[in-house]
């Protein structure tokens, strides 16, 4: 199931049962229509939740339901609140694509990921961490 053949819809409907699911990505190799057979499905996740606890419960309340809706338990859910790699979050927004908005949310973080990401990327720079980028 590629991209192109992802039910977004069936989908849909399962972020909208949480009202804390702002934004979600698909990406990875099958988003791209790459996958192999050790491929699983690659989600990112924003949640509307201070509480680190409360996004845990809410992860694996997710994960519990795509698996049920993709018939699969190759599935890896991140929750972009949580991931600190600046560089990793800058990989979802831009190769990824999202398959659901509550509100028009993605306007709102894409700048802060872009922000935090070429910040970090100037730091390397700066200080001789990376070969010509």
């Amino acid at each position: 199931m590629t991209s192109s053949n992802l039910d977004e819809k069936k989908l849909a409907n399962i972020f909208k049962l949480l009202p804390a699911v702002k934004l979600v990505y698909f990406f990875g190799s099958k988003a791209l229509g790459k996958e192999g057979p050790l491929s699983d499905y690659d989600f990112a996740v924003y949640l509307d939740e201070q509480d680190a606890k409360k996004r845990f419960q809410t992860r694996m309340e997710l994960l519990g339901k795509l698996s049920i809706s993709l018939g699969t338990d190759k599935i890896d859910l991140s929750v972009l609140n949580d991931i600190e790699r600046p560089e990793l979050k800058y990989s979802i927004i831009t190769s990824g694509h999202v398959i659901y908005e509550r509100e028009p949310f993605k306007i709102l973080l894409e700048p802060k990921i872009l922000n935090e990401y070429f910040d970090f990327m100037d730091g390397l720079k700066r200080f001789g961490l990376t070969r010509n980028i």
